[in-house]
């Protein structure tokens, strides 16, 4: 597990290009954890620019975007919607998942424990005072 304290939100956007750099020649399911407003969307949107991709919108109300890099699949997954796991079912993650080349990237996972549990990396956001953040990036 790796622990970063009182990171701006600059530092956040490059932690999660870094991460994004790491991971961009293999498959990965990553979920982000913390509540409203910790940086989960900041992080997505970084993380896709460290992937080569020029926008990442947020994906609230339509739930999930797909983005072709040049080397993989990014699905960015916002759940925080979403009330039931028989909700997660039309989104076709197992099928996503088959895909050799990509990575799920998924806010709010912490709703739907199974599907936590599935993710390969866990990445916990906790806001402090002054606008800062503290987060965590386990492995499974």
């Amino acid at each position: 597990m790796a622990a970063y304290k009182n990171l701006s939100l600059n530092q956040v956007r490059l932690l999660a290009q870094t991460l994004a750099h790491d991971l961009r020649a293999r498959s990965a399911v990553i979920g982000l954890t913390g509540p409203l407003g910790s940086g989960k969307t900041v992080f997505a949107k970084a993380f896709g620019k460290g992937l080569g991709l020029k926008k990442i919108t947020s994906p609230t109300f339509v739930i999930m975007h797909e983005y072709r890099a040049k080397m993989i699949r990014l699905y960015h997954l916002d759940l925080y919607r979403l009330k039931k796991q028989s909700e997660l079912k039309g989104l076709g993650l197992n099928e996503i998942r088959m895909h050799p080349r990509r990575i799920i990237l998924i806010e709010w996972v912490e709703k739907f424990p199974k599907l936590k549990k599935s993710c390969d990396l866990l990445v916990t956001f906790k806001v402090n005072p002054n606008d800062l953040r503290n987060i965590t990036v386990k492995t499974a």
